[in-house]
């Protein structure tokens, strides 16, 4: 009867130390990933400034609805050395490439799991990315933008860049498909 009793004991105990350890593991996880979800593209901006001043890094995004998207962060460093971001949103694929380019050379660089085409409730599906500087940027990036609805054309516009020394890291569509190539260049 003392063995049974014992081991009934055990079993008790080992129960209530089961959903202690769950519950520290849960707190750790709610404390390791971040979800921000918005519609407007200057509350995601201002969202993830906080959030990356936080320690928090972006893991993935995505579209969630006609007009949301979200984004998934992880916390992976402290202040001061944390990440920065830059979120780019626009319609137009010549803006587009142009802001690219002018974050590029202040050392951030595309996220490509990030590219978004999100449909306007008004005008032109919006095209969003986002861009990442890390704490001790090193690396300067060229981006050369690629639009068109013909396959074929894209092909062949693909092969140009990639001879001119691009290589082919992300692609949206939106009625048009849209393929962005980046190069490294010198740090000035």
């Amino acid at each position: 009867m003392k063995g049974r009793q014992a081991i009934l004991s055990a079993v008790l105990f080992l129960t209530c130390l089961v959903p202690a350890a769950g519950q520290q593991a849960k707190e750790d996880t709610e404390e390791r990933y971040m979800l921000l979800s918005t519609t407007k593209t200057s509350t995601m901006q201002k969202e993830l400034d906080e959030a990356a001043a936080q320690g928090f890094r972006i893991l993935v995004g995505s579209p969630t609805n006609s007009a949301e998207m979200a984004l998934f962060l992880e916390k992976v460093t402290a202040p001061p050395g944390t990440y920065q971001y830059k979120l780019l949103a626009t319609s137009r694929t010549g803006t587009m490439q142009n802001e690219l380019n002018e974050a590029a050379e202040g050392g951030f660089r595309l996220l490509s799991r990030t590219m978004i085409s999100k449909p306007q409730v008004l005008g032109r599906t919006e095209i969003v990315m986002l861009l990442e500087r890390p704490p001790m940027a090193e690396k300067r990036y060229d981006y050369k933008l690629l639009a068109t609805s013909r396959t074929s054309t894209l092909q062949k516009e693909v092969l140009e860049a990639q001879d001119a020394g691009y290589v082919l890291v992300g692609m949206v569509s939106r009625g048009e498909h849209m393929v962005l190539m980046e190069r490294e260049t010198q740090v000035p």
